[in-house]
């Protein structure tokens, strides 16, 4: 699991908390390896004192950071990762749910090669391009996690979130990006890591050019974790602050294939079970 962060002294401790036990449910620290890889924060980022996590995470210090995510990556997952699969979280922001190790290695047991991933939310009112416009902020956002209950209740995170844009059509139809994603390390050697064409900062459309190239791979076998997702916490990132418009993402995605960006469409297979919490989720889109 490779979550890359920059100065995110605030949401990075969460973010970590929720990859590792006892926060993970029904995994052991002999099955995964956690591996967080800062990408030039200043300061450099350190765990706060205290923490008691397992499997321990690694925090590594990418050599020669970029504005863009995607060398530090690709980095760690050629030099630094050990497993015989690779969990890409591009944005280190993003809280997991509590089983989201756990039905990754289910999925990539029951078959081979698959493509697993999951939809991802933002915490808050509505998608932080707009909440953020409405006074939601960081302060807000702490005082809503720490209200609903969270960590000590898991579940709590999908009544305080709404689906991310590039889940909006909710689970029954294509998305457009995963925020955790999986592969095993010979799918990856063989379509490929991040495109080092995304050279902006924060990597514009990179996470969804990467997502596109494999759900739309020759006899691809795609996966959904139902039930498990992904939690935006709020903190002035160049796509969900709403500051940069898509048209520049997409001027750099034309730069690099010679044509803007088109969503992927696909076929998925689902791992359940939908647990109680994803009620509300489940039913968006299902009349489409």
């Amino acid at each position: 699991m490779i979550i890359c962060i920059h100065n995110m002294a605030r949401e990075a401790p969460r973010t970590i908390l929720s990859a590792c036990g006892p926060y993970q449910k029904n995994v052991t620290s002999q099955d995964y390896e956690v591996i967080v890889v800062d990408n030039g924060s200043t300061p450099p980022f350190t765990l706060p004192d205290g923490l008691d996590f397992s499997p321990a995470p690694q925090i590594v210090t990418v050599p020669n950071p970029q504005p863009s995510p995607v060398f530090a990556l690709n980095w760690a997952a050629k030099h630094v990762a050990r497993g015989t699969h690779v969990l890409f979280a591009i944005d280190g922001a993003r809280i997991f749910s509590d089983q989201l190790i756990a039905n990754t290695l289910r999925a990539h047991a029951m078959c081979a090669d698959a493509f697993v991933y999951t939809l991802a939310c933002h915490l808050g009112p509505s998608v932080q391009m707009t909440s953020t416009t409405q006074g939601y902020n960081q302060d807000v956002e702490d005082r809503l996690i720490a209200d609903s209950g969270w960590p000590a209740k898991p579940s709590a995170l999908y009544d305080i979130s709404v689906f991310a844009g590039s889940s909006y059509r909710g689970f029954w139809h294509p998305i457009q990006e995963s925020n955790a994603f999986s592969m095993s390390r010979r799918l990856l050697d063989a379509v490929g890591g991040y495109h080092t064409g995304f050279v902006s900062p924060g990597a514009g459309l990179a996470n969804l050019e990467i997502f596109a190239r494999y759900v739309e791979r020759p006899a691809a076998k795609n996966i959904c974790l139902l039930s498990d997702m992904t939690f935006h916490q709020v903190h002035g990132g160049v796509a969900t602050s709403g500051k940069v418009p898509f048209s520049t993402f997409d001027e750099e995605h034309r730069s690099i294939f010679q044509r803007g960006y088109v969503p992927p469409q696909f076929d998925t297979t689902y791992l359940g079970p939908l647990r109680p919490e994803v009620a509300k989720f489940a039913r968006v889109g299902l009349l489409e």
